[in-house]
């Protein structure tokens, strides 16, 4: 039995560190000369240890695997406070190349998008937040680090396109106007990719009656919509009630979140669903379609480029 505590490689990164193609890696691993694990969505992971114990039998090189041992690969159980203070260091520092690498490996390393946003990024960004209003660190680098973050979600959204895929359910969302942030945005994105959805984020600052304008047009499945900035609530229900008008006319579920959402101001709007983190986005999209869309979406995540890193 494999421990919870150890380090997974990816079927890519595992042939590009033992330096054989992916086609062998996935023989390897389906005639049980490697022990893999799977992720949710079926994707094999290969433990370091197997692959150490492959590179010795095969007679291959051990450079560049120990190489990715050294890359801060993260177990599969979690996020730890020592990764996380580790992305924070990196960012604090301008060290934005290494932040990227350390995303990009951990989710090589079978770190689901929920946890990644819930567990690591999100308390990264609130840390490095705090540290701006009380001037420990300058805005340009909470800027820097922003975009350092944005870019490696973008990567990794990137690894899920699946050109005229036009089957998989629709998600829409956006910020409202007012509201600049856009990593909440894209680490929805990233979650709903991950579970099989295609997904249009229509981006920050969005007025709310083009918001519904776009449910009109695209007919989304689920809607999801970002608040974390909101200037005039009494301006922001009136012109929701357009979003929710256009939900009701199409049939799609709505999710709204952000910290702007307070409980009195969603007193005032009507939705399906209210997350106050990832993980309640990733529920509701599996609840949305039921069972037999979840398994849908895992054979499809399964057929997606995620593992080609």
């Amino acid at each position: 039995m494999m421990s919870i505590a150890e380090s997974y490689l990816r079927t890519q990164r595992a042939a590009e560190a033992l330096g054989v193609s992916v086609s062998t890696i996935k023989r390897w691993v389906d005639s049980g000369a490697i022990q893999a694990g799977r992720t949710q969505g079926r994707h094999r992971l290969i433990p370091l240890s197997e692959a150490r114990r492959m590179a010795r039998e095969q007679g291959l090189g051990l450079a560049a695997l120990e190489a990715f041992v050294e890359a801060d690969l993260h177990p599969v159980g979690g996020v730890g406070e020592r990764t996380v203070d580790l992305l924070e260091g990196h960012l604090r520092e301008g060290r934005v190349d290494q932040a990227r690498r350390l995303i990009r490996s951990l989710y090589d390393s079978g770190l689901a998008a929920v946890d990644l946003g819930d567990k690591l990024i999100r308390p990264v960004m609130a840390r490095l937040g705090h540290a701006w209003q009380v001037g420990a660190i300058d805005v340009y680098q909470e800027h820097e680090a922003t975009l350092a973050v944005g870019a490696a979600i973008t990567d990794l959204l990137g690894r899920h396109d699946v050109p005229g895929d036009l089957d998989r359910p629709l998600a829409l969302g956006a910020t409202p106007a007012g509201d600049p942030y856009t990593l909440p945005g894209l680490l929805c994105e990233l979650v709903l990719r991950e579970a099989g959805w295609r997904t249009r984020h229509l981006g920050v600052n969005l007025p709310l009656r083009s918001l519904a304008n776009a449910v009109l047009s695209h007919r989304p499945r689920l809607i999801f919509l970002s608040a974390n900035v909101i200037d005039d609530c009494d301006r922001f229900v009136t012109e929701f009630a357009a979003v929710q008008e256009a939900v009701a006319t199409t049939g799609a579920g709505l999710i709204v979140g952000g910290r702007a959402l307070l409980p009195e101001l969603r007193s005032r709007l009507v939705y399906a669903s209210h997350g106050e983190c990832l993980a309640h986005l990733a529920e509701f999209a599996r609840t949305l379609l039921g069972d037999s869309a979840g398994s849908m979406a895992d054979s499809r995540k399964g057929s997606t480029s995620r593992s080609r890193s």
